[in-house]
């Protein structure tokens, strides 16, 4: 049974009880893939704990560093499924670490669910045990502290090597060309994790942190079965980008028929495309001091899709633009590529450095500024300018309208830039003349619009 939806109240920054709508895989790739964006320290990281937390066969304590003074220092967590039945994890005291479950029979179970923590290392030398899939996960306890290293990881070493071939079948699909590896023991009896590249041998102390976070990333997948949970707590650290394209179509391609959690800053891993399928993409980010979930509306991903199918404009979500799900605010939208461009030579010669960044290339042309102004509101993003230019003057009501707390300003010209006449058309008086000098005549109107961004991103 699929988690429909996750709810958190209490737990580090969540003081207020945030809700997480979950992708419910349909057998086509991507569908099952929930992917969480937002800066650093905003609350990623707790939602994939949250999931952890019902990895347990018991019920786990919190600490009082993980209790939110502003709920009465109580935690709960409830999982929704798709057939509506409700578990839940909760404080059995306030001010108390211990917590009990309220029906925890009801489906997903412990077993199905399989939690990645972004802090992947093990002791390098270990002693012998083989654990299954259910052991290493009942037995990998929510840790008081973060940063603890995950060795009970080498007993799962032991029990990859019975399973080689497909274990590696995945591995090779993410690294190659594919090290031979083994399990070798040293003379005082303890095992070590052995590398052959061909250049050279390492040992598991010697190995680079990518080779080892792929280790523990596959191993999350390889033994995994249609209907299991998988939350990953970023997938990209340490690995090269190739790399994380790699896997970031190797969790596609699993996600078709398994929940997959991803909380990530690499926007390698935001495959938009996905949404057409039943991908979610949610933003956690702090506002008024609480953690804070906000998703991306049906009404924004019905816009998305349009967007993504516009070949003449395929960079409007393209790399840079995906940086976006990564900011803490302060976004500036404008029409097209020049104007990403030739605003920044505007500031410098104006002296005036805008305090925001822009988003990607440009909205992909005025008709755009709705759908992507209406995407960043519904992610949570509350300081945000869209600049027009004069002849798009006639949206900007609208606009001001639909977003409100967003600024939007029309440039005094018809284009950033002067372009010469044509067969076709008319020149157009840009702010810039030919040698990309602002003309005297808009010099002071851009100062003012320049001021006034500055002075609401601040």
């Amino acid at each position: 049974m699929a988690i429909a939806k996750m709810e958190i109240l209490g737990f580090r920054g969540f003081s207020n009880c945030q809700t997480l709508e979950m992708a419910v895989p349909n057998d086509t790739p991507g569908s099952g893939l929930t992917i969480l964006v937002g800066p650093n320290n905003a609350g990623k990281s707790t939602v994939i704990e949250s999931v952890r937390a019902f990895s347990q066969n018991e019920p786990p304590s919190f600490t009082v560093g993980k209790r939110n003074d502003n709920n009465d220092s109580k935690i709960s967590i409830r999982l929704t499924n798709t057939d509506g039945e409700v578990k839940e994890l909760k404080t059995l005291k306030a001010g108390g670490s211990e917590t009990e479950w309220i029906n925890k029979s009801v489906s997903p179970t412990s077993k199905e669910i399989f939690v990645i923590p972004s802090r992947r290392y093990f002791n390098p030398f270990f002693s012998k045990a083989i654990y299954t899939r259910e052991q290493y996960t009942s037995g990998h306890q929510l840790p008081a502290v973060r940063g603890a290293s995950i060795d009970l990881f080498a007993y799962r070493l032991f029990q990859i090597q019975n399973n080689r071939n497909k274990f590696d079948e995945i591995l090779g699909r993410v690294l190659a060309p594919m090290p031979n590896w083994t399990i070798d023991q040293a003379d005082n009896g303890q095992y070590y994790l052995k590398f052959e590249t061909g250049e050279a041998n390492h040992s598991s102390d010697g190995i680079g942190e990518g080779i080892v976070s792929l280790f523990f990333l596959v191993d999350a997948l390889y033994d995994s079965k249609p209907g299991d949970i998988i939350a990953i707590d970023e997938p990209e650290l340490s690995l090269h980008p190739a790399l994380q394209k790699k896997l970031a179509s190797l969790l596609l391609d699993f996600s078709s028929d398994r929940q997959i959690l991803l909380a990530t800053h690499s926007p390698y891993f935001v495959d938009l495309s996905a949404i057409a399928n039943g991908a979610k993409i949610s933003r956690v980010h702090s506002k008024n001091l609480n953690c804070t979930i906000s998703s991306i509306s049906d009404e924004s991903e019905r816009k998305l899709k349009g967007l993504l199918n516009n070949l003449n404009n395929p960079h409007i979500f393209g790399l840079d633009a995906r940086e976006l799900f990564f900011l803490h605010d302060k976004v500036i939208l404008v029409e097209g590529q020049e104007d990403v461009i030739f605003y920044q030579l505007i500031a410098k010669d104006l002296q005036i450095p805008l305090k925001g960044d822009f988003f990607g290339w440009g909205v992909g042309g005025a008709g755009n500024m709705d759908t992507i102004a209406k995407i960043v509101f519904d992610l949570g993003f509350e300081k945000v300018v869209g600049i027009l230019d004069k002849d798009k003057e006639h949206l900007i009501d609208q606009l001001s309208t639909d977003y409100p707390g967003y600024q939007f300003f029309c440039i005094p010209a018809n284009d950033v830039r002067t372009k010469k006449a044509t067969a076709a058309k008319e020149e157009i008086l840009g702010l810039l003349d030919d040698k990309r000098v602002i003309r005297a005549e808009f010099k002071q109107d851009l100062q003012v619009m320049f001021q006034e961004v500055n002075t609401l991103f601040n």
